[in-house]
């Protein structure tokens, strides 16, 4: 099994890329990408000696406006991490800023932590759970878990949620993985409350390469019961939108750690080998 959707705790995982990877081969797997949140500061410490493959990768946030497309993930497989173009990108979103805001929001509303507090949880980009850390610290009778942060505080439509005003369209960030050497994926094309035929087929009409089919959606909505049968015939589904718009099949289990979205866990969920060898032979 192979694992191509995973996080560090440079973007909201709560493992270090030394621990992810060490995890990795705990569960089994022969191959795994670190594909962090609009930043590759964990995607840079490869070294290509780690004890099983790790594939450089990314997960760009989309806000395309003009198609109507609000927080959409495309994922970059075999990028570059250091290439210049896309390091400058990466820089100009501004995350670190509606994060402030973010905090500023909460002493509004009476939860005392601050920015410096957060940054320090954070190995790279600040992110939603290392607010959320601060609270359960600051605050533990309140929330004793990272998921009563977001009910109640961080969540979208929740009173501390600030919502992100810059962002790639949908067709840049398709460019951005391109000119850093990689394929593009949409990720968990069931995810978000848009038509996913309508999404998947701009996705292909914008040049991006592959759909994330194999893809833990039972793990990762918790606020929406699934069951194994359901979760199968959704990938069922998205493999008939990967055969009708000519793209590659890609998959994982979207692992974020500990204490994140129950209890996931590295090789329980996966894509079979035979995925990436067909994405090595489009690389090529």
């Amino acid at each position: 099994m192979i694992d191509l959707h995973a996080h560090t705790n440079a973007s909201d995982g709560t493992l270090s890329f030394d621990e992810l990877v060490a995890e990795a081969v705990r569960g089994g797997l022969k191959a795994l990408a670190i594909t962090d949140h609009d930043n590759v500061h964990s995607s840079v410490r490869i070294t290509g000696k780690e004890p099983l493959e790790v594939i450089p990768g990314i997960e760009i946030s989309v806000f395309d406006h003009s198609l109507g497309y609000e927080d959409v993930h495309v994922l970059g497989l075999f990028i570059d991490p250091k290439n210049a173009a896309l390091n400058l990108k990466l820089d100009s979103l501004g995350r670190e800023d509606q994060k402030k805001a973010t905090v500023a929001k909460l002493n509004e509303l009476g939860y005392k932590i601050t920015f410096e507090e957060v940054k320090a949880k954070s190995q790279g980009v600040v992110g939603r759970p290392h607010i959320a850390m601060v609270l359960m610290e600051r605050y533990p009778a309140e929330f004793p878990k990272m998921s009563d942060t977001f009910n109640k505080l961080l969540g979208r439509g929740k009173p501390a949620c600030i919502e992100r005003e810059a962002g790639f369209g949908l067709g840049e960030a398709i460019s951005i993985i391109h000119g850093a050497g990689g394929l593009s994926f949409l990720c968990h094309p069931f995810i978000y409350p848009y038509d996913a035929e309508k999404l998947v087929s701009d996705f292909k009409r914008f040049g991006g390469d592959g759909l994330e089919v194999y893809y833990d959606y039972q793990a990762n909505r918790p606020g929406v019961p699934i069951t194994g049968e359901e979760n199968g015939r959704l990938i069922e589904m998205a493999k008939a939108l990967a055969v009708k718009n000519d793209l590659i099949e890609s998959g994982g289990s979207d692992f974020h750690g500990k204490g994140k979205r129950g209890h996931q866990r590295l090789g329980v969920f996966g894509a079979p080998d035979d995925v990436l060898s067909r994405i090595k032979s489009a690389l090529r």
